[in-house]
């Protein structure tokens, strides 16, 4: 490799760096600090990574990544490097020096990973483990302290690590490869106090530990509560949205209580029989009435929830998609939509 290839290497290398990891402009940063974009010699590259149990491949937090460069005939050897990694097992090496054999490592609460070499010819992306020994499988049951009963939805954390998760109906939650270590254990319910508990895991342990939660009143805003009269279905139709937004013929059950079938409504209401007569394609909870098998005058009409006709430039995209090419009505249209139960 001649030193005009090397040096574009890491030339592309900073720019990749520099596009996967951009400073922060809100001075805060969601992982190990950004490496300083640019490179005028052309000659450094940058690593990161994650740091991981080896059994279990959970995320050590603040685990040491250690550097150490090898020596060469003739060359100065660089001072170690070291890291420590974020809240996700995270880590970061900035401005190594280019075209160097080195040796990474990480470290965890005294426990020492293995060396791993690496070139220093590209910047990269590299995890790194440490041996905490055999995990554990916990299963975690919370109940309620007076009753008895099962506490689901309930949220147990355990520090330092990134473990986390919710109690199922039962009330239990299983972990089933925790790494050994002594940990921080909290629990969170909205209707319970906090509980939080040291525990000490051990290698290979296979347990229950069952967890009281003890209830705590919550001091909440009054809850408002407004009967709108609206129906739910055309409210999750956008039935109303569209009412307020088109210029159109909007009409709910309630209004349409003068008429007792849907032909009778279609001939002797005035806006639906001369406004929207006119080359007309009516749908039926979205979809297109001719592609089923009811007439207008079969369906009940107890049942119609809600009746919006309006010009098809008009019409929202997504009703007049749900029409097939081969019958979507051409020029001055009308889309005519019934909503049924």
């Amino acid at each position: 490799m001649t030193f005009r290839t090397a040096r574009t290497r890491a030339l592309v290398c900073a720019s990749l760096v520099a596009a996967l990891h951009p400073r922060a402009t809100t001075g805060q940063e969601t992982g190990p600090d950004a490496c300083p974009v640019g490179d005028p010699g052309g000659m450094q590259v940058d690593l990161d990574g994650v740091v991981r149990d080896r059994d279990s491949g959970v995320p050590l937090p603040g685990a040491v990544v250690t550097l150490r460069y090898e020596e060469a005939a003739g060359r100065q050897t660089p001072e170690d490097r070291t890291a420590r990694t974020d809240r996700q097992g995270r880590y970061r090496l900035c401005g190594l020096e280019a075209f160097r054999g080195a040796s990474l490592r990480a470290s965890y609460n005294l426990r020492r990973g293995r060396d791993r070499d690496v070139g220093l010819e590209r910047c990269e992306s590299i995890e790194l483990e440490v041996d905490l020994g055999d995990s554990a499988f916990l299963v975690f049951t919370v109940v309620d302290a007076g009753t008895g009963r099962p506490v689901p939805d309930a949220t147990v954390e355990l520090a330092p690590l990134p473990v986390a998760g919710i109690t199922d109906s039962l009330g239990r939650l299983a972990i089933e490869r925790l790494p050994p270590g002594d940990y921080d254990l909290a629990i969170r319910h909205i209707a319970y106090a906090e509980r939080h508990d040291a525990i000490t895991v051990r290698e290979d342990q296979h347990a229950e530990l069952r967890l009281e939660l003890v209830t705590q009143a919550i001091a909440v805003e009054p809850l408002e509560v407004q009967i709108t009269g609206r129906d739910p279905y055309l409210l999750t139709s956008g039935f109303y949205e569209r009412s307020e937004a088109i210029d159109g013929f909007f009409a709910t059950a309630r209004e349409l209580r003068g008429y007792t079938t849907a032909n009778l409504l279609f001939r002797f209401n005035r806006e639906l029989s001369i406004k929207y007569v006119r080359n007309r394609t009516i749908l039926i909870n979205g979809r297109p009435l001719s592609r089923t098998a009811i007439r207008l005058n079969e369906i009940p009409y107890g049942d119609i929830r809600g009746i919006e006709a309006y010009p098809c430039t008009e019409a929202p995209a997504r009703l007049m998609l749900a029409i097939p090419a081969i019958d979507r009505p051409v020029g001055d249209c009308n889309l005519v939509v019934i909503w049924v139960r």
